[in-house]
């Protein structure tokens, strides 16, 4: 997942559908809600949990990204689960192939400063569209002014060519000011590798694209303003055609029902930055994965009264590329969708949840909080409203109602390498998968 308190984080395709928005899902008590005794333990629920986010977060897949095919490792042990726990195709099929460009890193990383070796992934990051760079450069410093004036910037951009660029910008949160230092950035790194000094949490990401040379984030005690001479290595491959394939399954209603329910999470994550480095992603999104199939369980089971669809989507850090391509091919009516229901960062939860998108779907919140308020499982269910920020986006903003849960409180480690099941506390989990369950059981 994206940073989940960014709505613009995501490079979208335009919607290429005109769908009528279908009716908001119909919340029906039949009677009381289930009794806690008919309904899973939370504690049960919270350990096999953490057996899931042990392997799908474990080394074997790779941190579930683009080198050593961890995402398609991932997409075969989801696929297999999913025939195991008996939930049928949809169109004769558990998977959806597609393709997306990516860059990747399948080589060693090596970044010195003035002769001091760093650490890949703890001292330092390369961009994850960062091209290749290999050598010792010498360090250039330079100013805002060095850039946006007229008569310094000419002699500035005759200078740098095969240098290393340190921008030193002014700090900022106006938007305007931070698209200008990217324009600049972007213009800088055609003449040689850009180093960024980071005072914060180094945090990797996905391109889908390669620049000319690398970029390389480094924490800024270990880059001073005194630094003369860099020695880089950074290897980048560039994909074209990556393939990927959303994972799904169906647990069909009890009854005859013509609406569905998508319970979906995505299952990929960021892999390694050479071979030594690897983002696990357990919270981000082992966990949403282990609550998707903690469900597809359940309601496999104990059939609801709608149509389940439980869809593991590749490709979200990329950009939501496996929901964007779900909605574009359309392997099912999406009129006939009455909800989804997408589960990214649910490892936590000592603060509750978060609901995106609430606000607009506020019959289906209330509901929640009601049920939540009756079992006294989660400290708060906060309302939130439409953000861009995980896979239900490529179907609300198309007009298919939606929303997305988070945990909140707990570790803070996120697209980073400190991601890892160990620390990953799933304080909340079986709490919430008895609410999930519970709220479902009802929808109708």
């Amino acid at each position: 997942m994206r940073d989940p308190f960014r709505s613009d984080r995501h490079s979208l395709l335009q919607p290429m559908l005109n769908l009528r928005a279908p009716l908001q899902f119909a919340l029906l008590l039949l009677g009381s809600l289930p009794a806690l005794a008919q309904l899973p333990d939370p504690n049960v629920l919270r350990t096999r949990a953490k057996g899931l986010v042990d392997t799908l977060a474990g080394p074997a897949m790779h941190g579930r990204g683009y080198v050593l095919n961890g995402s398609g490792l991932a997409a075969d042990w989801l696929e297999a689960r999913f025939k195991r726990i008996g939930l049928q195709p949809l169109n004769g099929t558990h998977a959806e192939p597609f393709t997306f460009d990516v860059n990747t890193f399948p080589d060693s990383v090596r970044f010195a400063v003035d002769g001091r070796s760093l650490l890949p992934g703890t001292d330092f990051i390369v961009d994850p569209a960062s091209g290749r760079s290999e050598g010792t450069f010498d360090v250039a410093h330079l100013s805002l002014a060095d850039l946006t004036m007229p008569e310094r910037r000419r002699t500035t951009l005759g200078a740098i060519t095969g240098m290393a660029t340190v921008l030193h910008f002014p700090p900022t949160t106006n938007a305007d000011s931070l698209r200008l230092y990217a324009r600049l950035e972007d213009e800088v790194v055609n003449y040689g590798p850009v180093l960024r000094r980071n005072t914060g949490k180094l945090t990797w990401g996905v391109a889908r694209h390669a620049l000319p040379n690398a970029v390389v984030e480094v924490r800024a005690e270990l880059l001073p303003d005194t630094a003369r001479q860099i020695t880089l290595r950074v290897r980048n491959t560039f994909v074209r055609g990556h393939q990927a394939r959303n994972v799904w399954g169906v647990a069909p209603a009890k009854g005859k029902s013509k609406d569905w329910l998508l319970i979906t999470a995505h299952y990929d994550h960021l892999g390694h930055m050479g071979p030594e480095v690897v983002f696990p992603g357990a919270n981000d999104n082992a966990s949403g994965v282990a609550m998707l199939i903690t469900l597809a369980e359940w309601f496999k089971a104990h059939p609801a009264k709608v149509n389940i669809l439980f869809v593991a989507f590749a490709g979200e850090e990329a950009g939501l590329v496996g929901s964007e391509w779900f909605a574009v091919d359309r392997p099912m009516d999406l009129s006939t969708i009455k909800l989804v229901l997408n589960l990214d960062l649910n490892g936590t939860g000592e603060e509750g949840i978060t609901v995106v998108n609430a606000t607009e779907q506020k019959a289906v919140f209330d509901q929640l909080v009601a049920i939540n308020t009756k079992g006294q499982r989660l400290a708060q269910v906060k309302p939130r409203g439409p953000a861009c920020n995980s896979d239900h986006c490529s179907f609300t903003k198309r007009g298919i109602p939606g929303i997305f849960i988070y945990t909140m409180g707990g570790i803070s480690a996120y697209h980073d390498v400190n991601d890892i099941p160990a620390t990953l506390p799933l304080t909340e989990f079986g709490d919430l998968a008895l609410n999930l369950i519970e709220l479902v059981g009802v929808l109708k």
